[in-house]
């Protein structure tokens, strides 16, 4: 890690870390693991980087270790990663435990995409994404919570969107 990781970990590390994997960069089937942390302007900047053959918990235990002996603990109050639990499991083992374990937007969206495969009349399929995207957007918790809980209940008692809505559930 360079002075500047170091000193923007440090310093923006306590709001949130994400943690990105980007796979197929070569054909030696190596993965490129980045550490981001996000600035007062709501700018990514990564912070530490690892290139392996491997993605496992362990290696990731390697890798945030490598982050603790350079800086300490990071104690984050926000975690954001892919829906790959190794990344969390490797950094609370390391770091400790964290409040908040979020999705990424586009790990999420991506996941139920490949889900909306369940409803087999395309019709329905189109409103119900039209609806997930609403409900992902949604900003007020009131709101959000009221409109979850509705189309989660629409989605269950249509035969139609009844194996969506359990997946979704």
């Amino acid at each position: 890690m360079t002075d500047f990781q170091k000193e923007m970990i440090t310093k923006y590390g306590k709001d949130k870390i994400c943690i990105d994997g980007t796979h197929g960069l070569n054909s030696y089937d190596f993965n490129l693991y980045s550490v981001l942390v996000v600035d007062e302007h709501k700018n990514g900047i990564p912070v530490a980087f690892c290139f392996s053959n491997k993605s496992s918990e362990d290696v990731f235990r390697i890798y945030f270790s490598a982050i603790k002996n350079a800086v300490g603990i990071i104690e984050t109050t926000t975690f954001m990663t892919d829906d790959a639990p190794a990344f969390y499991n490797a950094w609370s083992y390391v770091m400790g435990t964290v409040k908040n374990v979020l999705l990424c937007a586009w790990h999420v969206t991506r996941n139920w995409h490949q889900n909306l495969n369940k409803i087999k009349n395309p019709e329905k399929g189109k409103i119900v994404n039209t609806a997930l995207k609403a409900v992902k957007e949604e900003l007020c918790l009131e709101t959000f919570s009221k409109l979850m809980k509705q189309f989660i209940q629409e989605l269950l008692n249509d035969s139609d969107t009844c194996e969506f809505g359990k997946y979704f559930q």
